[in-house]
């Protein structure tokens, strides 16, 4: 579609970008510039960047922004994802169903997601609140952050416009049009003028509505509610009988392909690693150990391999113990 909105998985361009430069510590400088949510803080992030490395700063400055970074996201979409591990978590989930031939592969798929509505039924029919599961735990995860910041009305006769503050920072908060100055509810609310949405509240948003005494979930969007999910699974899938039970056709039965077996032995088509998975383990990553040369303090090679001169020109040669 021509008006689509394209953004990229930040994580795929942070793979791209430690193949090019080899530099993993900086991670967390790269990721903190993709969730900036307001231009002057991406802006300042990216200038701690460049002062870090400046390869890695001239290699994202290329990329545009408004396909990975937050700040820069359109409210009309309102989706903040910055990875795409839906996709990720679905090839993972038909990897076996792969190896079959094109309608078994559909079949199978289709049972899949059979499978998955169903579970999902069930748990919804368990759930007696407003909002979703999810949803619900994301909300009271925002209380204990919003206590210390400190809401102020400003006066106005809707008594829903505030100014919230914390050691001297100052965000402008509208419980009507559900905005804030972060940005973080535009882009995960729904257009206030066209929906009369809501949306997702963020931390000052919470510290308003909790000043006014207001239930946190009336500012929630009706899409993020029990009443939508439910909506969501209405429909099931048809089932589809075996072939013994289809209606035969005068139409020409297409021929299957040919098969032809290849030369050489088969090939195992796992999942290639990359290079940055190895040093993952969760969200920590893995030092390097660079080994110290005794002799003239350089890396990359020890006292014996040594040819250069000693830092020390009185210093005595080691020797070894007996």
């Amino acid at each position: 579609m021509a008006n689509a909105h394209m953004q990229n998985c930040v994580m795929h361009m942070w793979k791209n970008f430690i193949n090019r430069l080899k530099d993993l510590y900086i991670r967390k400088i790269v990721w903190d510039c993709a969730k900036c949510t307001t231009v002057p803080e991406f802006k300042a992030t990216m200038e701690r960047l460049k002062e870090v490395n400046k390869d890695a700063w001239s290699y994202l400055i290329k990329f545009d922004s408004a396909t990975w970074v937050r700040a820069y996201f359109s409210h009309d979409p309102k989706v903040d994802n910055l990875t795409n591990n839906m996709c990720e978590s679905f090839n993972s989930k038909i990897v076996k169903y792969r190896c079959n031939p094109i309608f078994t592969i559909c079949e199978e798929v289709r049972c899949y997601l059979m499978r998955c509505m169903v579970q999902h039924k069930r748990l919804i029919d368990c759930h007696h609140g407003k909002l979703a599961p999810v949803q619900e735990k994301r909300l009271k995860r925002l209380v204990k952050p919003s206590n210390k910041w400190i809401a102020e009305w400003i006066g106005d006769n809707e008594h829903k416009r505030f100014e919230v503050t914390y050691m001297g920072s100052k965000l402008d908060v509208d419980l009507i049009k559900h905005t804030c100055t972060c940005n973080r509810w535009q882009l995960t609310g729904q257009c206030a003028l066209i929906f009369s949405g809501k949306g997702m509240p963020c931390t000052h948003a919470v510290a308003a509505i909790r000043k006014r005494h207001d239930n946190m979930e009336h500012y929630v969007h009706l899409w993020l509610c029990m009443e939508s999910l439910k909506k969501t699974y209405e429909h099931f899938i048809q089932p589809v009988t075996s072939e013994e039970f289809w209606t035969w056709t005068d139409q020409t039965r297409p021929a299957a392909a040919i098969i032809k077996r290849p030369i050489g032995r088969p090939k195992v088509h796992n999942r290639q690693k990359d290079p940055a998975e190895t040093v993952i383990e969760g969200e920590k990553l893995k030092r390097n150990f660079y080994v110290t040369c005794s002799k003239c303090g350089q890396t990359g090679h020890n006292y014996n391999t040594c040819k250069g001169a000693p830092s020390n020109p009185n210093g005595k040669p080691k020797t070894r113990k007996p």
